[in-house]
């Protein structure tokens, strides 16, 4: 299954990793820098799979998140995190996210199991945890 997936963060580099891990495994990635942009293009483009990294103010402040899930039809919402910044992944998957994956990646699969998980948590909202996110990979 082939998903379209934006990836919203201004580590390039990051960018870069990730994107050939998707690209690997057949899906079609667009990437942002600019949240603000990055919102624009997901109204217009409709991605399956939004990766965002909760570093960015506009992420932490909850203001991305909850707007991408707005739009329709809803996109599954990774949430980026280091573990020291688990506050706030938690506060922006209060406001819509569907799964939560640490940084550094250490596993390629671990990229692809987090897009499937938040797809099925943003389809089927009752299997959505209702506690605190269990994120699909830890940083070492």
């Amino acid at each position: 299954m082939s998903l379209k997936v934006l990836l919203v963060d201004s580590d390039w580099y990051f960018l870069t990793q990730v994107t050939s891990i998707l690209e690997s495994r057949g899906h079609h990635v667009v990437r942002e820098g600019n949240p603000a942009e990055a919102l624009d293009r997901a109204r217009r483009w409709r991605p399956d799979v939004v990766m965002v990294d909760v570093q960015l103010p506009e992420v932490h402040r909850g203001e991305l998140v909850a707007d991408l899930a707005a739009i329709q039809p809803r996109p599954a919402i990774v949430l980026l995190s280091a573990m020291e910044h688990f506050e706030r992944a938690w506060a922006a998957w209060q406001r819509g996210g569907d799964d939560v994956l640490f940084k550094p990646i250490l596993h390629p699969s671990d990229v692809h199991l987090a897009i499937l998980t938040a797809r099925k948590n943003a389809l089927c909202p009752e299997h959505r945890p209702a506690a605190q996110p269990q994120p699909t990979a830890k940083s070492a």
